[in-house]
């Protein structure tokens, strides 16, 4: 697959089907997706991967946060969810320097961004989240991340399915000093 047509073809595929993807495929498009360059080679990011078998569980934590003590909510929320192959949570440093917390967010968005073209490569669909509950202190304690972490997105894995070529917005964004 050439570079060119993994960034104009990737879409974020958010009809899920009961689908499963190969270990294999998912480990060569994260080891990939880690050559993204990042400022000073900081590679700020870790992956924790839920599996198909633990989906149902972090679907259960994270409706928690979201629906509070809806259970109507929160069951939907694990159904829908334990369709996924898998998902991927993208979990970073929150350094309180200016500059560093910067290049972090960064580095990590470059990272999400390539991981979701290797992904595509390894013809795998993905969809990236960043909902709100992603960032309450309840689901990171869950998750095991570090006072000084934060989870910046989950990608949810699933079949490689079409999805609609949206036209961009803004294509000419050059412009000359």
């Amino acid at each position: 697959m050439e570079l060119k047509d993994a960034i104009m073809n990737r879409r974020s595929i958010k009809q899920y089907s009961d689908s499963t993807v190969d270990d294999e495929s998912v480990r060569r498009a994260i080891d990939l997706a880690t050559y993204a360059p990042n400022h000073g080679m900081r590679e700020p990011w870790r992956i924790l991967w839920v599996k198909k078998d633990r989906i149902k569980e972090y679907a259960a934590a994270f409706g928690e946060v979201a629906f509070k003590n809806n259970e109507e909510k929160i069951n939907t929320n694990i159904e829908k969810s334990s369709q996924l192959a898998g998902i991927l949570i993208v979990i970073g440093p929150r350094d309180r320097r200016q500059k560093e917390n910067l290049e972090d967010i960064l580095a990590i968005g470059g990272f999400i961004q390539t991981l979701s073209l290797a992904l595509y490569a390894e013809g795998i669909g993905s969809c990236i989240k960043t909902q709100p509950p992603l960032l309450h202190p309840k689901l990171s304690e869950h998750l095991g991340c570090k006072t000084d972490e934060m989870i910046y997105c989950a990608i949810n894995l699933t079949a490689q399915t079409e999805a609609e070529l949206k036209p961009r917005k803004k294509i000419d964004l050059t412009t000359e000093y």
